[in-house]
């Protein structure tokens, strides 16, 4: 510890106030020199910006795993994608309207004198090419070749062969030729050839006066499309009961015409129409798609209902629905179904597709099928007088397939159908109950749909006509 005397004590205390009081008065003369310097000065405007990252990198990702093939010494190579299988037309020859014109045309060799032939009962190749004077070696060898395009041994008595000195034709199936020629360096030859089909489009249209049948053959209507014509639209209309004097069908269809003999090889219908009174039907075919294929309106929807309303054809209505007096018990009773007389084994189809319930006699029905459509539909067939072989109970039916036979077994008085309609197994009028139409087109395929429609129509009006079912366009209000 130090001590101080008093007198050095002031001394001190007296040196320490003067050095304070000179600091003061150096710091006062600063400051007023400082607000003398920072009077002059302005205050200066800082603008901000939005920062921005210094660095900028897309985040890392994992790279492919290389492909091994690229650790090989490889070429690369051209590989020539295998062409679409030709058509027949391409690649076989057009028969001939004679067959010397084809021999000719393969073997240079002159032909005359040919000859027509038809197989005999009992006879092959063979005889029938003695019949025309060929050796034994010349039926061997032709035969020996023949047998690489046919089969020879179930050939059809009548079958007609053209035969001359160098060579034979035949035909086995429809559009097809087969010549059998010797030619002078390979000897005998069997030559497929195309016979060439001409396509026609006819559209027909007419008034019927007294029956829909007459009125189509009196117009020129092909047989075969005026079936087809019937069947598709039987699925809307009742010809036997619903078509009047007055009404018009109309129908368009293609004819495939053998070119050489003039044979119709096909009937394809692809419209069907019919203008009943105050009601218009119309209906085209499609067919170009697998799943879509069948007979729709000009909207899409299907001609098809779940059931035909007559399972019958050329059947006269002989009893209706609904209360009658028994032709055999002789009280009225309460007819649960309708009857269509027809000579006995006339054909009954099924009305739709579905899975038989019962196939058998039964009681006073006789001989009797029930067939389950679906949730809601059964039909009933009676009376027949047999069933078809292969319809037994748990078998399954489509729609137009034959059933049975019309007869007269059980409690019946002549030869005719009963039918009946059961909604949730209750029998109703099958000439009236509103039946449920079929699927609508996949709107996948509509629109190719639509242009079908306007193939018909352009074809309807290149011909200066229009159809009677075609749709009535839309009122529209001022």
């Amino acid at each position: 510890m130090i001590y101080f005397g008093h007198m050095k004590f002031r001394a001190v205390i007296k040196s320490l106030t003067g050095f304070a009081a000179s600091i003061l008065l150096i710091g006062n003369a600063l400051s007023l020199d400082s607000q003398k310097s920072h009077a002059d000065m302005q205050p200066m405007t800082v603008a901000y910006t939005t920062m921005q990252p210094v660095i900028q990198t897309e985040p890392a990702l994992p790279k492919p795993r290389p492909d091994p093939a690229l650790a090989y010494d490889i070429q690369t190579v051209k590989i020539a994608l295998p062409h679409a299988k030709p058509s027949l037309h391409d690649i076989l020859p057009l028969s001939t309207l004679t067959l010397a014109e084809t021999i000719k045309a393969q073997t240079g060799y002159d032909t005359t004198g040919e000859s027509i032939y038809k197989l005999r009962a009992g006879e092959g190749v063979g005889t029938i090419l003695k019949r025309a004077g060929y050796s034994a070696a010349d039926t061997a060898a032709a035969i020996e070749v023949a047998t690489s395009k046919a089969s020879l041994r179930r050939l059809q008595i009548g079958m007609v062969f053209t035969i001359a000195e160098h060579g034979f034709r035949f035909s086995v199936k429809p559009g097809m030729d087969i010549y059998v020629v010797r030619h002078p360096d390979s000897g005998w030859i069997a030559i497929n050839a195309i016979r060439p089909i001409e396509t026609y489009i006819a559209f027909i249209q007419g008034s019927i006066d007294d029956s829909i049948y007459r009125a189509a053959l009196d117009a020129g209507v092909n047989e075969a499309a005026f079936n087809e014509y019937v069947r598709v639209l039987g699925f809307s209309v009742d010809f036997q009961r619903e078509v009047r004097r007055g009404d018009k069908f109309e129908m368009m269809y293609t004819i495939d015409r053998d070119a050489l003999s003039g044979d119709v090889v096909d009937i394809d219908l692809k419209y069907a129409g019919l203008a009943l009174s105050g009601d218009q039907l119309g209906f085209f075919h499609y067919d170009s798609a697998d799943s879509a294929i069948g007979w729709y309106d000009e909207n899409g929807n299907s001609a098809a209902r779940t059931l035909i309303r007559t399972p019958i054809t050329g059947a006269r209505l002989s009893s209706s629905f609904g209360t009658r007096r028994h032709p055999v018990n002789g009280f009225n009773a309460m007819h649960k179904g309708v009857d269509f007389a027809a000579p006995k084994g006339t054909p009954i189809i099924a009305a739709g597709s579905g899975v038989v319930r019962e196939a058998g006699w039964k009681g006073s029905f006789g001989r009797y099928i029930r067939i389950k459509h679906n949730a809601t539909y059964d039909t009933a067939y009676a009376h027949m007088s047999r069933i078809a072989p292969h319809i037994t109970a748990g078998s399954r039916v489509k729609q137009g397939e034959i059933i049975g036979y019309v007869g007269s077994t059980g409690r019946s008085t002549g030869a005719h159908l009963h039918y009946e309609i059961l909604v949730n197994n209750r029998q109703v009028n099958p000439m009236t109950i509103r039946l449920p139409t079929g699927k609508q087109i996949d709107p996948v395929y509509l629109d190719d749909f639509k242009k079908q429609v306007q193939m018909v129509e352009a074809e309807v009006l290149a011909r200066g006509t229009q159809r009677f079912a075609a749709a009535e366009p839309a009122l529209t209000t001022p």
